[in-house]
């Protein structure tokens, strides 16, 4: 896949996730339930941080260290993913193809060496926040709330 558009499907779920959970209720954002995290707001810390570190794993440095962003409403949420996504975004914009192939080596939160390209961090860290997207939902559902669909395919048929 084009890795522009899939970027561009993970900030359009990203902030389409927390539109939607603000439609049912702020209260639900940090609501604790039975999930990995115990709420929306804890998952979508997590997550924010995790892009985080796969940007300066890809910017090239070895072992970052996870940074915590304020996330305490769904509005605080949003800005802080369109501001790292615009930081993202200018980076890989300037990557060459050849860059976007290299392989990095980094260490994990654990300190478990590894080495990717930078084309597969950037499916990594989609594919990770889709996981959580989806544990959102299970969130939802627990509160007695509707889900939303995500999937790839809503994207394109928003964005032809």
């Amino acid at each position: 896949m084009d890795k522009d558009k899939l970027f561009s499907y993970h900030k359009w779920a990203a902030i389409a996730c927390l539109q939607h959970v603000q439609t049912l209720g702020e209260e639900f954002y940090s609501k604790e339930g039975v999930n990995s995290f115990a709420s929306i707001q804890e998952t979508t810390e997590h997550v924010l941080g995790v892009e985080k570190l796969w940007l300066l794993r890809m910017s090239g440095v070895t072992n970052p260290k996870f940074e915590h962003f304020d996330v305490e409403t769904t509005d605080k949420a949003i800005e802080a993913y369109g501001s790292l996504h615009e930081e993202m975004g200018v980076f890989f914009s300037s990557l060459t193809d050849q860059q976007w192939e290299e392989t990095l080596h980094y260490r994990n939160m654990r300190g478990d060496k590894f080495y990717t390209t930078r084309e597969e961090m950037l499916f990594t860290f989609v594919n990770h926040a889709s996981y959580h997207r989806g544990q959102v939902t299970s969130l939802l559902r627990q509160f007695g709330k509707e889900g939303i669909a995500l999937d790839y395919i809503y994207y394109q048929k928003e964005n032809r």
